[in-house]
């Protein structure tokens, strides 16, 4: 029988979000309908998206196979590679079977590699088509929340969405550089001290994208990740768990299961440019589950944005397993 499940939100792409974390990646879209029996922060637009999981793509694996597949890709040093990066054995093995099979084929090789990330990463579009979001940046201090909230609301800006940038809990000078930012880009900022200030703000804004950028929280603080998540309460604000590529991948999936009070729906990986491995953001992505919405490599607003994709993910993993091809200094076995 059909699991059908139905979600609410204030755009298609917030509900989206909401379905794919649930339901996985490949969530099958049945129905979608806005509403304007209820209202939320005082605005008519309410998308109801109804939703399923995806039918299983191919039968499992016989035991035997599964395991014959696993020794015979023990030791492989392009696999092992690609597991120090985070991502699992399966994907991995299957990442490099596709390598092998199409290298030197270009545009082929980076179908077929997206096509099988497709499987494992969820991606979600965030522009706010169709209605309005509210989303909020939430993750350690360091990792570019603001710069990435200004890239987002930058984008969105250019492809003729109205957008604003919130600051919750900024300190005076972290609000002054917003500020500044926010002037040159033409972009309408507010900064408040607390979920009332952001309650009062969002009421008054009619941006179709709202993006609230918070002050950065220690993760193993517990006092600290319990103030933002009273002050992000709210249910119809959309949480991103913001990471840098560029740190420890253990420490750094550990920071990111400290935020889990917060329930973040989607995943913004940034600083691509500022590691020599960010293939991580692979093994990140996979690992945490969520559906990445944005990458960001370099601190151009809004230039040095990505719009998450599974072509996007493929073409770094294809650079990916180049360069530890590369670095091996030898051609790896057919």
């Amino acid at each position: 029988m059909l699991e059908v499940r139905t979600y609410r939100a204030e755009s298609i792409q917030a509900a989206m979000l909401l379905a794919k974390t649930e339901l996985g990646p490949d969530a099958v879209i049945l129905d979608v309908r806005h509403l304007g029996s209820r209202q939320l922060l005082g605005h008519d637009s309410v998308v109801e998206l109804v939703a399923a999981p995806a039918s299983p793509k191919a039968p499992v694996r016989a035991a035997g196979e599964a395991r014959s597949s696993a020794a015979s890709a023990a030791g492989d040093p392009l696999l092992l590679g690609l597991n120090a990066l985070g991502l699992s054995t399966r994907l991995a093995a299957e990442l490099v079977r596709i390598y092998r099979a199409q290298r030197g084929h270009g545009q082929e090789l980076r179908r077929a590699l997206a096509a099988r990330i497709a499987e494992y990463i969820p991606v979600a579009p965030w522009l706010p088509l169709g209605g309005r979001l509210l989303l909020a940046l939430v993750g350690p201090t360091g990792v570019g929340k603001t710069t990435t909230a200004f890239k987002l609301a930058g984008a969105a800006q250019a492809d003729g969405f109205p957008a604003q940038v919130i600051s919750l809990g900024g300190d005076e000078a972290h609000d002054v550089r917003s500020e500044t930012l926010a002037r040159g880009l033409a972009l309408p900022f507010t900064r408040v001290a607390n979920s009332v200030e952001l309650q009062r703000a969002l009421r008054m804004t009619h941006a179709s994208l709202v993006v609230i950028d918070t002050a950065g929280a220690n993760p193993y603080d517990p006092r600290a990740i319990a103030a933002l998540e009273s002050a992000l309460v709210q249910s119809h604000v959309v949480v991103s768990l913001a990471l840098s590529v560029g740190g420890d991948l253990e420490e750094t999936l550990e920071a990111a299961r400290r935020y889990a009070p917060l329930r973040a729906r989607a995943l913004v990986l940034t600083k691509l440019d500022e590691t020599r491995r960010p293939g991580m953001a692979l093994g990140l992505a996979e690992q945490l589950g969520r559906p990445v919405i944005a990458l960001t490599t370099g601190p151009r607003i809004p230039d040095d944005f990505v719009n998450a994709s599974a072509p996007a993910l493929a073409e770094l993993a294809a650079w990916t397993l180049e360069r530890l091809e590369r670095r091996l200094g030898r051609a790896v076995p057919v």
